[in-house]
């Protein structure tokens, strides 16, 4: 989950600062130089719409609560094709150098059922609080055996992310990022426990990549002092390791969460893929802005500081995507209760976000309750309705537009040569739309499945571009 706005409040003033004023517009995305895209085994550009399952999967067991039938659910109501599934390092290595092959199994197991429903599935390796161990029970990800708080002391707090601020939980990540030069085994085990994953996903179809981990937070180092001398040559020694094990899907690395979960710039190093044919390497920041998160509203005076936020975060962040080459996708988006002031406005905004930088995300979370999709009795929440929206899934070339609007559906983008798959779009009703086509009249054709509601459109390769209308 996320380090949310209590540590990120001493960025809010600067913030506001560099926004300037709430009406800040960024350049759509096609303005700009195109960023790299997230591609499929056929070349087609991923839009990936999705849900992070869960925050029940930080108990002890690892796993979330989901079955079968709630994947089955999302991909037809919601129309999801991705999820962002998380594990934990205790669990993957619960001893060092052991690695616990029956839990990934269990993992495996899940990851079919996103696997039938044609989803794409982003493993990630979560953490909050450092671990379990770092504070009386409050953290999750890291195993007790690499926890060393050199007996400082803990005391969990409320709002939880102030736990992040407890000497013991700043000695443990201290020590995981060797600050205190006394334990630089901590990050060889975690690039080998994410090796061991790679090895046991390689070869599953469903898997499309790895995030390394969950919004580092560098202990007593933060901001240029973290991301850049630390936070990249560490991500680096993971993607070498992953490189050994898998050499095709694709690898997420987040920037520390103080900060650019709010839209402050990021100084996160270049990371290099040393697979052959190009890298596929991710950029996936969070955002959280302040004002909305942890029980609060998007109205009044909060609504005019969290649309900075909105106009910072679209600045900065796909600028440091442009500087590290990378594609962009929105790894947590959520955080309010949808009887919250502005929640479904909120929602509606970010949506839009997305949509204008081509842009796919992982809703937080799957989980029951009045900030997931379904409440407590398993009826879809003000969320699951706003979420299940028109978009493309996948585009046979460089998307250059989303828009959606009044019942209206836009999308353009420019020709990739060689890619024979269809551009597919997901419609939340079973009534087949009404298509236009900026292509010659016979040019191309269509085709509706009623089923997974998906309208799939093959183009005329000899046109350079190509916008489509749904009604």
């Amino acid at each position: 989950m996320r380090v949310r706005t209590t540590l990120g409040r001493i960025t809010l003033a600067a913030a506001t600062a560099l926004a300037g004023t709430a009406t800040v517009q960024a350049a759509p995305a096609h303005a700009e130089t195109a960023l790299p895209t997230i591609t499929d085994d056929q070349g087609r550009t991923l839009i990936l719409h999705g849900l992070n399952t869960a925050s029940s999967a930080k108990g002890p067991t690892g796993l979330p609560w989901i079955s079968r039938d709630d994947v089955v659910r999302e991909a037809r109501d919601i129309g999801t094709n991705s999820v962002r599934y998380l594990i934990q390092w205790k669990n993957v290595e619960p001893r060092p150098g052991v690695y616990d092959d029956a839990y990934l199994d269990e993992v495996a197991k899940r990851v079919a059922w996103y696997g039938e429903q044609g989803m794409h599935v982003i493993l990630d390796m979560h953490q909050d609080i450092y671990g379990p161990d770092a504070c009386k029970g409050a953290g999750n990800g890291a195993p007790a055996w690499a926890t060393y708080t050199d007996g400082l002391p803990c005391t969990p707090q409320d709002p939880w992310v102030l736990t992040y601020l407890q000497p013991a939980v700043l000695r443990a990540y201290d020590n995981f990022w060797n600050n205190t030069g006394k334990h630089p085994e901590l990050m060889e085990h975690y690039a080998a426990a994410w090796r061991h994953v790679a090895q046991r996903f390689a070869d599953d179809r469903a898997v499309l990549g790895y995030d390394l981990m969950n919004e580092p937070f560098g202990g007593t180092r933060q901001f240029g002092f973290f991301e850049g001398p630390v936070l990249a040559p560490f991500y680096q020694r993971v993607v070498n390791a992953v490189r050994t094990a898998d050499r095709d899907n694709w690898v997420f690395v987040e920037p520390q969460a103080l900060g650019p979960n709010e839209g402050a710039e990021t100084s996160l190093g270049t990371v290099r893929d040393p697979r052959p044919g190009g890298p596929r390497i991710v950029f996936a920041p969070h955002f959280y802005p302040g004002g909305v998160d942890l029980g609060g509203s998007y109205d009044g005076a909060a609504k005019l500081l969290v649309q900075a936020q909105f106009a910072l975060w679209k600045r900065n962040m796909p600028a440091a995507a442009r500087r590290l080459g990378a594609p962009i996708w929105l790894g947590e988006v959520g955080g309010m209760g949808q009887d919250a002031p502005g929640a479904a406005d909120f929602t509606g905004d970010w949506l839009t976000m997305a949509d204008d930088l081509t842009m796919g995300w992982a809703y937080w979370s799957n989980d029951p309750g009045s900030s997931g999709v379904v409440d407590g009795k398993g009826n879809p929440t003000l969320f699951a309705k706003t979420l299940a929206r028109p978009y493309p899934r996948a585009v046979a070339g460089t998307p250059t537009r989303i828009s959606y609007s009044s019942g209206t559906l836009t999308v353009g983008w420019k020709t990739r040569p060689g890619i024979s798959a269809p551009t597919e779009l997901w419609f939340p009703s079973a009534t087949p739309p009404k298509v236009t086509l900026t292509d010659k009249p016979g040019t191309w054709r269509t085709q509706w499945d009623a089923t997974r509601h998906v309208l799939s459109v093959w183009a005329n390769p000899a046109e350079p571009t190509h916008t489509i209308t749904v009604h």
